[in-house]
């Protein structure tokens, strides 16, 4: 009788488990179609578990593209996703030539203006980008470029929104105009300005670089001479930005 109850016991327990498996096994299911649909597990070997509302993406893919895109598409089944894919890249490329890819692939998105200022770092192969921009789909195209650079093996994205006010939209104007329509006309480079012009808030920050340190301290002058509530002179000299670009960092 015992081993009769026991028999019995755990087919009720089997039984009550199996709704739950097949929930899992529907999860997992839906998101693999998700990732072939998207187009990601041609580009490497992706494994799909779920438990409950969880789910891990497990194995390697060739880009950091396929690694992003493959989490997005799982978070359209779950919100609930843990993204452990690695990045392994067909070929190796050294951190100097990853920041030059990365550097240009900033500089061609069409959003990428004089008002947005994003600083960008390479190390081991892993790319990390700071600064912040104007608008939420700026930050979205740039993380969306720098992503297919090949051979890069992770991205921490930490680029910021600014703040939106009529305020920092007048004194972008006038600093706009008074630094490139009146002073320093022949610094003017809608595609890569040499000065970026960063208003968050009522604070400014002025980043790039410009031929002379009196080049830098008068746009700095410029600047304080606004409303501005504080400014942050980050201007660098040539010079010295080409130190930097040959250490692996940029902005």
């Amino acid at each position: 009788m015992d081993l009769k109850r026991i028999g019995a016991a755990a087919a009720l327990l089997f039984a009550a488990a199996l709704p739950a498996l097949a929930d899992d096994a529907g999860l997992a299911g839906r998101i693999e179609r998700r990732l072939d649909k998207a187009g990601v597990t041609a580009q490497g070997d992706i494994r799909v578990t779920a438990q409950g509302d969880r789910a891990v993406l497990d194995g390697a893919v060739l880009t950091v593209r396929a690694q992003r895109e493959a989490e997005k598409a799982a978070r359209k089944e779950t919100k609930n996703v843990e993204n452990r894919l690695r990045v392994v890249p067909e070929r190796d490329r050294s951190d100097t030539q990853l920041l030059a890819a990365v550097r240009d692939a900033i500089l061609r998105s069409p959003n990428y203006g004089v008002f947005d200022s994003v600083g960008a770092s390479v190390e081991n192969g892993v790319l990390s980008l700071d600064g912040s921009v104007r608008r939420g789909y700026t930050r979205n195209d740039i993380v969306d470029r720098v992503s297919r650079v090949e051979g890069l093996r992770g991205l921490r994205d930490a680029i910021a929104i600014q703040g939106v006010s009529t305020f920092d939209d007048q004194l972008r104007r006038q600093l706009y105009f008074q630094i490139y329509g009146e002073r320093f006309t022949h610094f003017a480079n809608p595609a890569n300005p040499p000065v970026r012009i960063v208003v968050d808030r009522g604070r400014v920050t002025l980043t790039g670089s410009v031929p002379s340190n009196v080049d830098r301290v008068m746009i700095g002058h410029i600047a304080r001479n606004t409303s501005a509530f504080k400014v942050d002179n980050r201007i660098e000299v040539d010079s010295e930005r080409d130190k930097e670009h040959r250490s692996g960092t940029s902005d």
